[in-house]
């Protein structure tokens, strides 16, 4: 597929954005069990993004008390993410992002990973160093940019997948707008 193909296939008629995320594509399939924490992890991330919409009311502040509590809990996981190896996330890289796939800076990791199934490795929340593996097989490469679409998924993660995107594509359009 050439890469026009390709991001007709993932982006035409779909809710999409650009973005600076920490994501690099491995060999092989998700670790077992995998499709379970990437549901939780969307969820609670759109549990806790929820509740800062809900904060930011300038009718209701939010309790000085609870903002600390939260700057204490991010300064704690950015420590730990620190002080494990094994929790570094990617290095950050421009991405097309869809609910179908996405198109990224290739590196030279990635030009390791044949064009069969590979697993996305990938930090959906800002400043929660956890990443989520999602199975994505190579529909097209060419230059530096490749183009990777998730293969199926259960109907529930597809659905938080989706909504994911949609508040990624709202806050990239908001910052649009800003600058």
């Amino acid at each position: 597929m050439d890469e026009v193909a390709a991001d007709a296939a993932l982006f035409d008629g779909a809710v999409a954005c650009e973005l600076t995320a920490r994501v690099r594509v491995q060999p092989g399939a998700p670790p077992a069990g995998s499709a379970e924490g990437v549901e939780r992890l969307l969820r609670d991330l759109a549990m806790m993004e929820e509740r800062r919409g809900e904060s930011e009311d300038a009718a209701h502040p939010p309790d000085p008390a609870l903002r600390r509590l939260e700057a204490k809990l991010d300064l704690t996981l950015q420590l730990l993410a620190q002080a494990l190896p094994a929790l570094a996330p990617p290095p950050p890289r421009v991405v097309r992002l869809s609910a179908r796939g996405l198109r990224i800076q290739a590196s030279a990791a990635d030009a390791e990973v044949a064009d069969t199934s590979a697993t996305l490795a990938w930090q959906p929340g800002d400043g929660l160093p956890l990443l989520a593996y999602l199975p994505v097989r190579c529909l097209a490469r060419q230059g530096e940019s490749s183009w990777w679409a998730f293969e199926p998924l259960e109907p529930v993660l597809a659905d938080l997948l989706e909504r994911h995107v949609f508040r990624l594509h709202r806050r990239w359009l908001a910052a649009q707008r800003r600058g």
